[in-house]
């Protein structure tokens, strides 16, 4: 059984519930970046059902930061939760930035009192927002301490009906099997689109882009399209032996590509 309370850390920006107004659904994280006060912003997750909403705004003239919010899919998107020590809880949670094409991943790290089954509030909980970028460098935008509120209750039941598949793009099952199992060398003259489903079509959401010359991992084929692991936030993708036969769960990104741009190189 998870430890369970809403996690809040007091000061700085006061109340979920001052923040209603700023997304649709529920607050259930908001932090201040740590940044000058001139240029200082918030940022807030809100929560309907299996649907998260990230917006950011300035705190100094309310100015929002997204013209369209990140969104995350609880059935779909990257989520992990773990002990990073024997006293922090540890929280990923994936968003998509359409305009950009671009993932973004929120950290939580939240002391507990695991005896008490509370949060430590004598101790400050920790956040930063993580382009996971595999083109460009990882850049990361930390949170004040002191402006920290999370609820992990209710985040925990966006991800309830949460089905078997890999993390963060494809809508499919993708099971793994040694005869298709192999890594890849994307030939293009131009882009490779990456899609959510196998059998792609013209209103199917493409996730990402792969460039020529790219390495991907192949983890199993659909018709013309073959299931790639996109290394977002890890470096690299390995499937290992016992991974064989089972639907694939991380810990890399996975989507679907038209195999004619693939060649296998091993």
């Amino acid at each position: 059984m998870r430890p369970w309370a809403a996690a809040v850390i007091a000061g700085g920006l006061g109340s979920a519930a001052q923040a209603q107004g700023v997304c649709s659904g529920e607050v259930v994280f908001q932090c201040a970046t740590n940044a000058p006060e001139a240029e200082r912003e918030q940022i807030t997750v809100c929560q309907s059902d299996v649907r998260f909403e990230m917006v950011r705004h300035h705190l100094a003239s309310g100015e929002l930061r997204y013209d369209v919010p990140l969104t995350a899919d609880g059935a779909l998107t990257h989520y992990t939760f773990g002990w990073l020590d024997e006293e922090t809880i540890k929280v990923e949670l994936g968003f998509w930035d359409e305009p950009y094409a671009m993932p973004r991943i929120l950290h939580m790290a939240v002391p507990w009192n695991e005896e008490e089954d509370e949060q430590r509030l004598d101790l400050p909980a920790e956040a930063w927002l993580q382009t996971a970028d595999w083109q460009m460098p990882i850049e990361q935008e930390l949170c004040l301490p002191q402006t920290v509120y999370a609820d992990l209750a209710t985040m925990e039941l966006g991800f309830v009906d949460r089905g078997p598949v890999g993390l963060f793009f494809s809508g499919d099952e993708i099971v793994p099997t040694p005869e298709t199992v192999g890594r890849a060398r994307v030939q293009t003259d131009t882009t490779v689109s990456v899609y959510q489903w196998s059998s792609p079509n013209a209103a199917t959401p493409v996730w990402w882009q792969l460039y020529d010359g790219d390495e991907v991992e192949v983890l199993a084929v659909h018709g013309a399209f073959g299931a790639v692991a996109i290394p977002i936030g890890v470096s690299e993708c390995v499937v290992r032996p016992e991974d064989m036969g089972h639907p694939y769960n991380g810990p890399c990104a996975t989507g679907w590509v038209d195999q004619q741009y693939l060649q296998m190189i091993q």
